[in-house]
C-alpha cells in the first residue's frame, strides 16, 4: 500500500509540475510578444505614401493605380509605384528613382531623338 501511495503522489506530482510549466511557457510567450524568432515589420525612411508622391511628382501626368509595394531591384530594397502609364522604382532608403517606364511611355519617343 505504501509503494501505491508513492507512485500517486509522484504522478499528482509530476502532473502539476507540467501544468506548471505550461503556464510559465504561455507568461514567456505572452511577455516576448510571440514565437521567438519571428520576423518584425521593417520600416524604411521612405514610406509607402512619400514613395507615391516621388513617383506622383516624376510623372504628373500619370495616375496611381494601387499601393506600392516593397521589392528588390538589383539587391536595392525599392518600392514599386504603379501609375496608369508604367511603373517607377522608387528607393526605400533614400527616395532615388531607380527605374522609371512612364518617361518613355509618356513621352512616345520610340528610340529616336525627336524634335
Amino acid at each position: 500500500m505504501n509503494i501505491r501511495i508513492n507512485r500517486t503522489v509522484r504522478m499528482f506530482s509530476a502532473m502539476v509540475v507540467a501544468i506548471a510549466l505550461m503556464f510559465a511557457g504561455d507568461v514567456v510567450w505572452t511577455i516576448s510578444g510571440g514565437a521567438i524568432g519571428t520576423t518584425q515589420e521593417i520600416t524604411y525612411p521612405i514610406t509607402l505614401r512619400q514613395a507615391s508622391i516621388i513617383a506622383q511628382d516624376t510623372a504628373p501626368n500619370a495616375t496611381l493605380i494601387g499601393t506600392p509595394t516593397l521589392t528588390s531591384h538589383a539587391g536595392t530594397v525599392a518600392y514599386v509605384v504603379t501609375l496608369d502609364a508604367g511603373a517607377i522604382y522608387v528607393e526605400a532608403t533614400t527616395g532615388r528613382i531607380l527605374v522609371n517606364t512612364v518617361a518613355t511611355a509618356m513621352s512616345g519617343d520610340q528610340g529616336g531623338k525627336g524634335n
